[in-house]
């Protein structure tokens, strides 16, 4: 199969076009500017596009068998521009006749109200982004009950791994490699729920395999939930330091806020450390025949920090 990847610098993006090329797919990395692109496998073909623009998305998909929307932008930039890309994305895709991928996330449940979350559970996003999110999954699902495209959507918790470089997930490492004080939002040993990178790319590509999961969105957990400190404790031992985790609350945010967009725009998605989502994977097993790939956090955590060494 072509797998041809908007976002392929990126963390699921990069994954993804990892284990496409390993498993013996032709992959198209596509991105505005090649040349930043640096780790994928021999073989991937490296393409400058612009998901923003129409005509660029359309090219780049041109002879595609598979789509795969791994795109992001900063937070204070997605009311903005997350509804443009995944438009071009799906008319990227339709254009080509290939399936469309996209990586699916919490934000379009809103505050749990079960745990663990299935894919039953009401969808009530409270925040801008889950808003967005949520109309964007319809969308997606619509045109694949118009037969306008057929539509991949794994839903995953929180990414780990390498090449997963966010605000919440690099002063982790990085403190774990310095021995520094690392900081964490709002509760430190309430359970979370962590997925490695390597793990969301191999679901996305069973599920691709899969037409009985095409058309819905599928839940793809991790291992089992763990709190904070424990995760931040791996990574520290494995470093060869001692842990120190520093915890911040909503008006450490909102001071910060003063002087960051970026911390404004995380400040609505705190509910999510006051009251994390648990997935429920059933769904994946009963399509697929098989559990969901759930590498064990200790050995996720290892091969992170290896990853964050040799990237320093």
């Amino acid at each position: 199969m072509h797998f041809v990847i908007f976002g392929a610098g990126g963390s699921i993006g990069s994954a993804v076009a990892r284990r496409a090329r390993l498993s013996g797919h032709r992959v198209t990395a596509v991105v505005r500017d090649p040349r930043t692109l640096s780790g994928l496998p021999a073989g991937t073909e490296l393409r400058a596009g612009d998901i923003l623009d129409s005509r660029s998305a359309r090219e780049a998909a041109a002879g595609a068998d598979v789509v795969v929307h791994a795109a992001n932008v900063p937070y204070p930039d997605w009311s903005r521009l997350v509804p443009r890309m995944a438009e071009n994305a799906l008319e990227a895709a339709a254009a080509a006749g290939a399936i469309l991928a996209f990586p699916g996330n919490v934000y379009v449940y809103g505050r749990p109200r079960t745990r663990p979350v299935t894919e039953d559970h009401p969808m009530e996003p409270h925040t801008l982004k889950g808003r967005l999110r949520l109309d964007i999954e319809r969308r997606y699902l619509e045109a694949h009950a118009q037969s306008r495209v057929r539509v991949v959507l794994p839903r995953y918790p929180d990414f780990y791994g390498p090449n997963v470089t966010n605000e919440l997930m690099r002063p982790i490492f990085e403190g774990a490699l310095s021995g520094k004080p690392c900081r964490w939002p709002i509760d430190a040993d309430r359970p979370h729920e962590f997925i490695l990178i390597d793990d969301a790319a191999a679901a996305m590509l069973t599920l691709v395999r899969t037409p009985e999961a095409h058309g819905h969105a599928v839940h793809v957990p991790g291992p089992g939930t763990i709190s904070p400190r424990e995760f931040v404790g791996l990574a520290y031992r494995v470093a060869g330091h001692d842990p120190e985790i520093r915890v911040y609350g909503r008006g450490a945010l909102r001071l910060y806020g003063l002087s960051s967009r970026l911390a404004r725009s995380f400040l609505e998605m705190m509910y999510l450390f006051e009251e994390p989502v648990v997935l429920g994977g059933r769904l994946y097993e009963s399509l697929t025949g098989g559990p969901p790939p759930a590498t064990p956090y200790d050995e996720g955590v290892g091969r992170t920090v290896e990853w964050y060494r040799t990237h320093r």
